[in-house]
């Protein structure tokens, strides 16, 4: 009979099972037409970030505000593989582990690198801002959460690998 807490981990794979999926189309989303508007004008070119209006008078910010977008949308789809990653590892009979320990570390960097990367392209469409009218500063204003989250992950893997050193202290005595 499975115990609260695994029926409780069993139901949060799933749900990050779905928000994976979900992240990975959402990313094919974006850089399939961003590619096909490249290739034929006449195909589908609507990425449904609304920077497709940039395209026809300003190439350029537009190639690289898109890149921000896709490299975003590429990251997160690796933080949520990360998350099941290590929802997979976890054994909940010998909870902390060193490999589950360095993959919550690895994933706080990911999360820090996308925090970064918002930062970035906040500036830059603050830049473009100044000298293209209709542009949404605020598409990139999350940056602080994600590096709030990194720090929150990180300091949880340093926790992890504390409670690998007493688990292992504990398996001597015993």
């Amino acid at each position: 009979m499975k115990t609260r807490t695994q029926n409780i981990l069993s139901v949060v794979r799933i749900i990050a099972l779905i928000i994976y999926i979900g992240a990975a189309i959402h990313a094919g989303r974006i850089i399939i037409p961003f590619i096909m508007g490249f290739i034929n004008d006449n195909l589908w070119s609507d990425t449904g970030t609304g920077l497709d209006f940039l395209k026809q008078d300003h190439l350029l910010p537009y190639i690289g505000l898109m890149s921000f977008v896709i490299a975003i949308a590429i990251i997160q789809v690796q933080i949520w593989e990360s998350l099941r990653n290590i929802l997979d590892e976890i054994n909940l009979n010998t909870p902390f582990s060193m490999k589950v320990a360095k993959m919550l570390e690895n994933m706080s960097y990911i999360i820090l690198v996308l925090g970064g990367l918002f930062i970035i392209a906040d500036l830059y469409m603050k830049y473009l801002a100044k000298s293209i009218p209709g542009l949404d500063v605020g598409y990139f204003k999350t940056a602080f959460q994600f590096l709030f989250a990194a720090g929150i992950i990180y300091v949880v893997a340093q926790i992890f690998k504390r409670g690998v050193e007493i688990q292992e202290e504990n398996e001597l005595t015993v």
